[in-house]
This record gives C-alpha cells, structure tokens and sequence, in this order.
C-alpha cells in the first residue's frame, strides 16, 4: 500500500488559482503570472507532517484488511480441507459462508477506500487554505490581475514566458506563515469533521487492496 503523497492536483485545486480574468478599470493593462501548485503543495509548511500523519493512519486501515483477509482465506481454506465428504446441503451452506463473509470483506475495504481518502484530503485541507492565502496576499502585492496554475489538469496553456512564475515568490511567502494546524485526532477523540465537503484529491494515493485468492 502506498502510504506517501503524490503530486495532488485537480479538484482539490479548482478552486484555489484566479484562473478567470479579474475585470479591471478601463485603460489598466492587465498583469498575469503563473504559479506550479504542484510545487506548491509539494513544498508547502505542513506537507512533512501530513504525510507522517497520513501514514499512520493508513496502515492502521491497512492492518484492518489484512487481518480480515487472513481470516477469510482461512476459512475458505478449511472448506476446501473437508470439501468432498460433506452433504450437498452442508455444502451449500458453507459456500453461503464464505461469501457472506467475502461480500463483508468487500463492503468493508469499499468503506476503508473512502475513509483514508476523506482522511488525506482533511489534513491537506489547512495547507491549502494557506495557500489560497499566500496566493491572494502575493496577487495584492504584485498588483495582478489573475494568477493562473500550470500544475492542474486540463492545463490549456501550452507555452509561457517563463519570467511570469512566481511559485518561488509564494513559496517565500509561505515559509514566513506560521505552519497550519493540521487535523490530527486527539489521544481519545476522532478527527474533528471538516468544516463544508472536501473534495477529494485527484490522484490521491488510498490504500490497495489486494484481491483474495
């Protein structure tokens, strides 16, 4: 299971650059620049401790799988051991066992899938707030008319002058912030919900499940 973050992009960012041209007062040239957000949440205060925390709790899922796959192929193991003296009526009872129990499994790790993706997305969350911070702060300050992202999907600019990237500039202004409080649960309590829906990042690593044998 891969328990470290990818390059995140897509939903989680569509609201995040000032992608649509910002009107401004008649005879005002407008002023673009272009930032990376794949950077950006790369490099970002927090990233490190989201991982770990990410990390942790994922393979806490991951243990939870495991232990039910154990079983199951254990059971399905015994089966097979007395398979060939049993009635047909035993029989069919013991193969509606089974998958019972597989239809749990998979009810089950769906469940998990959700919940570690949910998990990623809430402690990405406060870094990128911050981000949607520094990029508003650094537009005002460089009096832009819009900033758009390279990183996202569906990326329409195919060249640019390389002159109007100011990921370096917003980096800067990140690392002056004070780091983002992350959702991490306390000793005894879950995860506080986040506040309004998450989108999921696109790309997102989740646990993989391996399939049953």
């Amino acid at each position: 299971m891969p328990v470290s973050f990818r390059a995140l992009r897509g939903a989680l960012f569509a609201s995040l650059l000032l992608v649509p041209v910002i009107a401004t007062a008649q005879g005002t040239v407008p002023k673009f620049a272009y930032v990376d957000s794949r950077e950006l949440l790369d490099k970002a205060s927090g990233r490190a401790d989201a991982d770990a925390q990410w990390k942790k709790e994922a393979q806490v899922m991951q243990n939870e799988v495991t232990r039910m796959q154990d079983s199951l192929q254990v059971m399905i193991a015994a089966y097979q051991k007395v398979e060939a003296g049993l009635t047909p009526a035993v029989r069919e009872t013991r193969q509606k066992g089974i998958g019972d129990k597989e239809q749990e499994f998979q009810t089950r790790t769906q469940a998990l899938d959700l919940q570690a993706q949910q998990r990623q997305a809430a402690l990405l969350q406060p870094i990128i707030e911050q981000i949607k911070v520094a990029l508003e702060d650094i537009r005002k300050e460089e009096g832009l008319t819009a900033i758009f992202d390279v990183g996202s999907q569906g990326n329409p600019i195919v060249a640019i002058d390389k002159n109007l990237n100011i990921t370096d500039k917003v980096l800067v202004k990140l690392r002056s912030m004070p780091a983002p409080m992350l959702n991490v649960p306390q000793a005894g309590k879950p995860a506080a919900p986040p506040a309004g829906p998450l989108a999921v990042p696109a790309g997102a690593a989740k646990p993989k499940i391996p399939p049953v044998r």
